[in-house]
This record gives C-alpha cells, sequence and structure tokens, in this order.
C-alpha cells in the first residue's frame, strides 16, 4: 500500500468508527500513548507489517474513542436537557447556524444560554433545534431570540428499519428539540450579537434568494435549493418527482454543483486575463488562475450555508488545485483518500452522515468502474458516441456503487436515475446552474440582465421538470432492504478493486460481490414452526398491528396516522420501511377497523406502495375524506372489498380462526359522529392462545360485547381506545381476562394516554403490560400453546 500513505490509516479510522457507531464498541484514548509509542518503535524494524498493524489499531482506537462524546454525552447540571419538561418554558439563546426553510415553515438551532421558568431566570448551556410550523420570518445567524416552548428530548419510536433521529442529532451536538406554531412567536431580543461573518453571508443569501423567487415565482423554489443552498423552498411534489426520477441529488449544492462553478470561473477568470498582454508575459496564467478561482469557491461556500457536503466538494478541490499549482502528479484514489481522512480527523461524525457516504462512494465507484464499463469500446475513436457513452458509464459506476447505500437508508431502488442524469445533469447541472451562477453577481450591478440570466435557467427548469416527470414513472427496482452485511461486502470489493491490477481480477471481483449479496437475499426457508407472530407497531399516537399467520400470510390491521392536521405521513415514514426492513413487499390482507386519522391515515400511503391481496373493513356505505381517498387508491389497483360485522361468520387463515364480534351492523356515513363505537373487533384463536382485537370502542360497544362474555376469553388483548379511562371497563376486563395487554400510545402525548385509571385496572387483575410509549414496537410470538414477547431495540427484537 506504499502508493496509497493515507490508505491504511482511514481503513483503521473507519473501522473504529463504525465499530463503536453499530456495535457500541467504544475505547478510550488512553491506549493512545501507548499505541504511538508502539509506532515509532516499529519503524525501525525491517519488516512493514508490525508497523502497519500497530497504525490500524491506533487509528482504530482514535475512531472508536472520538464518537464517544456523542453517543454518551456527559451534561452538567445546568445543560438544558435537564429541563425536559411537559410545562412550557421560556427559552433565549443566539441563533447558531443559517435557519433552514421547510415547506410552510423553518428550523432553528438556537444556542441556549438562559431558561425562564416561574419567572426566575437561570443559566443553560446547549443547542436546541426549534421546529416553526407556520411562516419563516427575517431570523439570522447570531441573532439573540427568545421563545415559549415546550423542551423535549429527542426520542425514536422504536421500529424496524426506523431512521436513527435521535442518534442523527446528536452527531450535531442537540440533545432537546421544541416545536412552536408560528415564526411570530420568536421575540427578537437583538440583532447581530454574534457570528458577524456568517451573518452577513446569511442576509446576502436571503436577498439573492428572494430575487431569484421573485423573478421566476414557478421555478424559483428549486433555482433557490440549486444555486444559493435553500432546498427548504422546494416543494414536497417535486422532491418526490426528482427522487423517483433518481436524480435528487440535483437539488441540493454537492460536488457537482461546486464541481460546475469552479470550471465556470476559471474558464472566465482564463479567458478574461489572457486578453492583458502584461499579465501573459509576467505571469504563468494557468498557474495563476487555478489558486484565483479558490477565493471566489470559498465565497461562494458562505453564500450557499457552509453546508458538510459543500465543504467536503471544496475541500476536495483545493486539494487537487494545490496538486496542480504545485505541478505535482496527481492520483485520484489518493486525493479521495486525503479528502475523506482530513474531514474525519476533524468531523468524525461525518462518516455517518449519507450525503458524506453517497457523494465519495460515487466519485470512488467512477473512478474505479467506469474503466471497466469502457473496456469493450476501447478501440471507439474520440468523438460524440465515445463522449456519450463515457457519460453513460460514469452514470452507471455512480448508480451501481450508491445503490445499495440508497435502498439501506431509503428503501428505494431505482434505474431511472440512469436516464434522468442524461437529462437533469446538461439541463440543470451545466445549464440551470451555470446561467443561475452567472446571474448572482449581476443582482446588484445588473438587475435586468441577472432577470434575463434566471428566465434562462428557469426555462430549463420547467423542461427538466416535465421530462422527469415522465421518467418518474419508470418502475423501481423490486429491492427495498440492504443490510449492514450488503454494504460490508460493497465496501470490501471497491477496496479490492481500488488495490488489485488486472481487468479479468476486476470483473471476477464484481461477480464474486453481487453472487454474494444475491446470495444472501436468497428467499428464506418456509417456517416451519408453524407460529403465529403478532407484531404491535410504535407509530405515536396512532396504532397499527401486522399478524403474520403460520403459513406466512400477512394482515395488517389499520396503518396509524397523526391525529392532527399537518402530522408526519405514517405510512410512508415510519410503516413502510419498517414492513421493508422485515423483508415485507406484499400484504395479503389489510384491515381497517375505524375511519380515524390515528388508525386510516398511514394506510392511504400503504396501499399506494404495497401490492394488497385483500381489503377488509365494517363497510361504511359512503366514506368521506380519508376514507374516500383510500377507496380510491384500492380501486384503482383493483384490490377486492370485504365486509365483516358481527353477523359474518368465523373463518381461518393460517390455521388461526378469526372470529368477527362487533360492530353489529354496517355504519353509517355520519363524518362529523364518534365511529370508535362501530369499530371492527375480532378475535384470534390458534390453538390454546386467542388475541382480541378492539379498535377503539368505549364503554357503550363493550357492553354490546358482554352479552356473550365467553366469546371475549384472550391471552391477550389490544387495549381499546389506546388505554382511554372511557374503555376497558371491569367487567369487560374480568370476561376478557387476558394474562398480557398490549396499549398504543405516543411518548408524552396531549392526551394524557394510557390514563392512570386504565392502568390501575388492569394492574389489580395481574395483566402484564406493555406499551408503545415505553417499549416500542411489541412482537408476540405463539406456536398455539404458551407465548413469547420481545421488544425492539438496538436494531433488534429482544
Amino acid at each position: 500500500m506504499t502508493g496509497r500513505p493515507l490508505l491504511v490509516p482511514l481503513l483503521g479510522m473507519v473501522g473504529g468508527l463504525a465499530s463503536a457507531h453499530h456495535l457500541g464498541i467504544v475505547l478510550p484514548y488512553q491506549f493512545l500513548p501507548g499505541l504511538l509509542v508502539a509506532a515509532l518503535a516499529a519503524v525501525f524494524l525491517k519488516s512493514r507489517i508490525p508497523f502497519t498493524i500497530i497504525l490500524i489499531a491506533l487509528f482504530f482506537v482514535w475512531g472508536s474513542a472520538a464518537l464517544h462524546p456523542f453517543l454518551a454525552p456527559v451534561h452538567p447540571p445546568h445543560h438544558l436537557v435537564h429541563s425536559t419538561d411537559s410545562k412550557p418554558v421560556i427559552v433565549e439563546g443566539i441563533v447558531g447556524v443559517r435557519p433552514e426553510a421547510s415547506e410552510g415553515g423553518m428550523r432553528i438551532i438556537l444556542n441556549v444560554d438562559r431558561i425562564i421558568r416561574d419567572e426566575k431566570c437561570t443559566a443553560a448551556i446547549g443547542r436546541l433545534l426549534v421546529y416553526v410550523r407556520e411562516g419563516r420570518g427575517t431570523i439570522l445567524t447570531g441573532d439573540r431570540v427568545r421563545l415559549e416552548a415546550r423542551i423535549r428530548e429527542p426520542a425514536n419510536f422504536g421500529l424496524p428499519g426506523e431512521f436513527d433521529y435521535r442518534r442523527y442529532l446528536a452527531y450535531r451536538n442537540i440533545c432537546a428539540t421544541a416545536s412552536i406554531k408560528s415564526a411570530d412567536d420568536i421575540l427578537l431580543i437583538r440583532e447581530a450579537t454574534a457570528h458577524p461573518v456568517q451573518r452577513w453571508f446569511d442576509r446576502l443569501a436571503a436577498e439573492l434568494g428572494g430575487f431569484i423567487g421573485s423573478s421566476a415565482p414557478a421555478e424559483g423554489g428549486l433555482l433557490r435549493a440549486i444555486l444559493v443552498g435553500e432546498r427548504g423552498f422546494v416543494t414536497e411534489d417535486t422532491e418526490d418527482i426528482y427522487a423517483r426520477a433518481g436524480v435528487n441529488h440535483i437539488l441540493s449544492i454537492s460536488g457537482f454543483h461546486i464541481g460546475v462553478i469552479a470550471l465556470t470561473i476559471h474558464y472566465l477568470l482564463f479567458h478574461l486575463l489572457v486578453r492583458c498582454e502584461f499579465l501573459t508575459l509576467h505571469l504563468n496564467l494557468r498557474r495563476t488562475v487555478l489558486l484565483a478561482t479558490l477565493p471566489p469557491v470559498v465565497f461562494y461556500l458562505f453564500i450557499a450555508g457552509l453546508a458538510p457536503a459543500t465543504v467536503r466538494s471544496v475541500v476536495m478541490i483545493a486539494l487537487v488545485t494545490l496538486a496542480l499549482f504545485l505541478e505535482r502528479e496527481t492520483d485520484s484514489l489518493n486525493t479521495l483518500t486525503a479528502a475523506a481522512f482530513g474531514i474525519l480527523m476533524f468531523n468524525p461524525q461525518a462518516l455517518f452522515d449519507i450525503s458524506f457516504q453517497l457523494s465519495f462512494l460515487a466519485i470512488w465507484g467512477i473512478l474505479v468502474l467506469t474503466p471497466l464499463c469502457m473496456e469493450p469500446f476501447g478501440d471507439l475513436r474520440e468523438g460524440t458516441l465515445k463522449k456519450v457513452l463515457l457519460f453513460a458509464a460514469v452514470s452507471v459506476a455512480a448508480t451501481i456503487v450508491t445503490l445499495l447505500p440508497v435502498v439501506h437508508t431509503f428503501h428505494r431502488a431505482s434505474v431511472a436515475g440512469l436516464v434522468g442524469n442524461f437529462v437533469a445533469v446538461p439541463l440543470l447541472g451545466y445549464g440551470a446552474v451555470v446561467a443561475g451562477f452567472s446571474a448572482l453577481p449581476l443582482i446588484y450591478l445588473f438587475p435586468a440582465a441577472a432577470k434575463f440570466l434566471l428566465g434562462i435557467a428557469a426555462w430549463l427548469v420547467r423542461i427538466s421538470d416535465g421530462i422527469m416527470a415522465t421518467v418518474a414513472q419508470i418502475p423501481p427496482l423490486p429491492v427495498r432492504n440492504a443490510t449492514l452485511a450488503d454494504l460490508f461486502i460493497l465496501y470490501l470489493a471497491l477496496l479490492a478493486l481500488s488495490l488489485v491490477k488486472g481487468k479479468r481480477i476486476h470483473y471476477l471481483l464484481c461477480a464474486l460481490a453481487a453472487g454474494l449479496v444475491l446470495a444472501l437475499h436468497l428467499p428464506a426457508v418456509a417456517d416451519s414452526s408453524k407460529t403465529l407472530r403478532i407484531t404491535f407497531f410504535s407509530v405515536g399516537q396512532g396504532e397499527s398491528t401486522l399478524v403474520t399467520f403460520p403459513d406466512g400470510r400477512r394482515m395488517l390491521v389499520d396503518g396509524g396516522g397523526s391525529p392532527h392536521e399537518g402530522g408526519m405521513d405514517v405510512g410512508r415514514q415510519l410503516l413502510a420501511p419498517a414492513l421493508w426492513s422485515m423483508g415485507i413487499g406484499r400484504l395479503d390482507v389489510v384491515v381497517l377497523t375505524h375511519p380515524h386519522p390515528d388508525h386510516i391515515k398511514g394506510l392511504i400511503s400503504l396501499a399506494a406502495l404495497f401490492p394488497i391481496g385483500e381489503f377488509w373493513e365494517s363497510g361504511i356505505t359512503t366514506p368521506v375524506g380519508d376514507h374516500a381517498k383510500l377507496r380510491e387508491i384500492l380501486a384503482a389497483h383493483r384490490v377486492p372489498v370485504r365486509y365483516i360485522t358481527s353477523s359474518s361468520p368465523p373463518f381461518s387463515v393460517g390455521n388461526v380462526r378469526i372470529e368477527p364480534l362487533a360492530p353489529a351492523h354496517r355504519p353509517l356515513a355520519e363524518p362529523d359522529s364518534d365511529q370508535n363505537d362501530d369499530s371492527l373487533v375480532f378475535r384470534l384463536t390458534h390453538g390454546t392462545f386467542s388475541m382480541l382485537l378492539t379498535g377503539d370502542i368505549g364503554s357503550y360497544a363493550e357492553e354490546r360485547l358482554l352479552y356473550e362474555p365467553e366469546r371475549l376469553a384472550c391471552t391477550v388483548l389490544k387495549v381499546p381506545h389506546h388505554g382511554s379511562r372511557h374503555s376497558s371497563s371491569p367487567r369487560f376486563l374480568d370476561a376478557a381476562s387476558p394474562r398480557l395487554a398490549l396499549i398504543s400510545a405516543g411518548a408524552r402525548n396531549s392526551f394524557g394516554l394510557p390514563s392512570p385509571e386504565t392502568i390501575s385496572r388492569l394492574r389489580k387483575r395481574g395483566v402484564s403490560v406493555c406499551r408503545t410509549d415505553l417499549n416500542g414496537t411489541i412482537q408476540v410470538a405463539s406456536d398455539g400453546n404458551g407465548y413469547s414477547v420481545k421488544t425492539f431495540s438496538d436494531g433488534h427484537f429482544h
């Protein structure tokens, strides 16, 4: 590895970081001095093997220890995490970074320095992420502000396949969050109290963004994203179209954008300076222009908000520029390795930023795979055809190496990007970016010329939007889950391709890696234990239950959803990733107990994302709102609908008896009425094990069910209505006589559920209680006799 001097320490560092992040192996810094002495001693040995091993160990320990402050932070007594409470407090601090726009609102990171509670002011420290649901205001970096909100510790839901939001924030030194309704709720105490340089750039970026938005109202959101880094102005529909087209990377200022801009600046400067005879005679213009390109690129970096992806790109450009200026031979992989090593030394947690992974992987893949893709065309003459083939090879290489990480993170695999890049890169990457960037300095000098150039950029965006809408219709690959083992094979193959020479060996390595990944995803052998599994998903203040029958068929009961308007899409953001990570690509049966938002909203997205064999409900005659929307999607996919009431006869699925108990009739369409008591209620029986699913029924429906109390007996009870005190009456619990009760409730929910009265009634009867707000996702398994209970944590059921 003598030709790759930084590769060994980089591998050691990455190994230490990965072991700490994924395995929790955190080694103390105290090992470093001893390893450093051993490495210095090993320098004098003839064999290089001991030195290499010690060097890897040294940086492994460094990488492992570097994450300790983020994985196990020690907060002083006056840290704001100690102020988390259900009661609002007044928070005061300084805006630490540029506020980030979101659709309709914004996000602010506040460096808190005081908290006021009960008119008592106390000093505090810590970074607070504030979600502003409506309005964007004029707050800038360095402003001192005050607001009133409840401080929350970020928490994950506890779902398979869930994005680790808590750790994502921890890696940014954010240990608490808050939410306010409007930007008007933020009181500006004093402007420009800190960060004067970045504040000036923020104001400049806001002014440039405002001019772009007013010059091109329809396309302004996308132009603001690719020119000044304000991605929050891109609509959700545009984001979705570009994501399905496989080119959503074009919407962020990335290495590609910075490279195009650097080339544009270099080209303009060179052709401007070469016209001066004095400079041509007395300076080496090519070397001078190389250095002269860096200051405007760094200036643009600050305008773009110092986004991590942009910083990485500028670092790489600076390294390449320095090497060319010194007339040193440049090795692309060495430059890539040096950039990664330097970034991780100063920002070790960047390794787990998906943008870091994808940008470096894409470049790495292009460097090692593009020559393989172009090998069959080696004898082709230089010309337009070869350039097109080279562009295609680059796109294929980048797509191949980023496919598994994208699937692992986003559960989406698309080949549409191979087509989309042929359109998006020329139109937006070279066209709109160059035209728009050229317009930026003219906004203050010649506004009319700037508007003309922005008009050209907007025209290119319109063409791109139209084509991307068509490309997005290309069906995605049927691959929704990639494991850490898949990623390890990918990285190992890329490493081998970088170190081993020989085209035949390279082809063999590619085939071997692809074969290993495919082998890991061969269909599993059918479960011979005849086990019934019930997975009670943690979806906040909603409800969703997956029943996996002994024969492998799967039934999803309800799909969760926010009880308030504007909440997250539980189906798309929580349940779909959970199902995909469990290897589920089809739902044989979907059941809706009743059409309230916290049960139906998630099903709308799931119905569009998953093939569904059959849909069951109690049968409201004229559905409205979300219910009507769900029915439309089901009809479009030709999913048969089955109406079930208490008069429906019992039936079996995979040797499990399903016995409908309620409602007694098909409910009428009364959107404003309380439909909880018309919830679909049924009992599953597998041998001596049984479970009662109750929807959101209240005491009135429970009384009706008590006409036949023997039909309520169960081993496991899905507690009605999230543990409301108006449900789970003493007589109902006595008739059901469960051994285990499952309650779905959101952490710290505003409804106060489950109620203390319900918990007390269950405990008085000796019933074990599992709650999603405390235990996360819960899985109950039974072979028809006993049962076992597992909860989800650390990426596994335990």
